[in-house]
């Protein structure tokens, strides 16, 4: 397994051009990981796109030169995951782990059962330090296409914005499992969208407003797992019934940082 540090790039480079990293990238080059000239890394485009480089110097700024002609890396999965608020270690880890999965969007709500719900400021700061979890994580994974994370919303807005028949909410009283209820999606177009609350679960009224608004109400196993476990449980078999773990050049390849 080949070890690789990557770093994001704002516009798309071209073989042989000298780029200057930013002062946060050449501090990771040059303090943590201790490149030096010569050394090499990979370049992630807003495009998706993945760029053998070298180090020219360790500045600051650090400075890369473009190798090679870039190949594309992994497309983002057509799956959207809506999840109820949860102690905020617990969400950085979940976005975290969605951003190397390439889910497309991470969409966090309050519903009734919400214990605390930030204001507006104290959100604000929250989102930024989630962007910065998923560029991490795209640098890791060699993802160009960022998982967007978006929120607050309201229960009833995701409810609302939600197509016929692409929702699937995870409660216990659920019809049928997950998966069963995955198996028609790849006959479906566009994204699967996963609905999971927070650690106490849904209310029965909001259960109820989930299948009238034409959601799947799905099980997931006999046990009661954390918020978290349970996103990441169905978010596997979302993107196993999407065809996004599929076999590919790079999956399961680098290890990045």
């Amino acid at each position: 397994m080949r070890h690789v540090f990557r770093y994001l790039v704002r516009t798309v480079p071209g073989p042989g051009e000298t780029l200057a990293l930013s002062d946060a990238d050449t501090h990771h080059l040059v303090k943590v990981v201790r490149r030096r000239a010569g050394d090499g890394v990979e370049l992630i485009d807003p495009e998706g796109q993945l760029w053998p480089a070298t180090v020219v110097d360790a500045g600051p700024p650090a400075r890369v030169r473009v190798a090679a002609a870039a190949e594309l890396g992994p497309p983002a999965a057509p799956v959207v995951l809506y999840q109820g608020l949860a102690e905020w270690g617990r969400v950085d880890m979940l976005v975290e782990k969605a951003a190397e999965l390439g889910v497309s969007e991470v969409v966090l709500f309050a519903s009734e059962r919400a214990r605390r719900v930030p204001a507006p400021d104290a959100w604000r700061r929250r989102r930024e330090r989630l962007g910065r979890v998923v560029e991490a994580a795209a640098r890791q994974a060699g993802r160009g296409n960022l998982t967007r994370v978006r929120g607050l919303l309201a229960l009833d807005a995701v409810l609302a914005e939600i197509p016929q028949g692409t929702g699937f909410l995870l409660d216990a009283r659920g019809e049928r499992s997950l998966s069963a209820a995955l198996a028609g999606t790849t006959a479906r177009p566009g994204a699967v969208r996963v609905v999971v609350g927070p650690d106490t679960g849904f209310a029965e009224n909001e259960v109820r407003a989930a299948r009238e608004a034409g959601l799947a109400v799905c099980r997931l196993g006999a046990g009661t797992l954390r918020a978290e476990t349970a996103a990441l449980v169905a978010l596997s078999l979302a993107l196993q019934a999407a065809g996004a773990l599929g076999d590919g050049d790079r999956a399961g390849g680098a290890a990045g940082g």
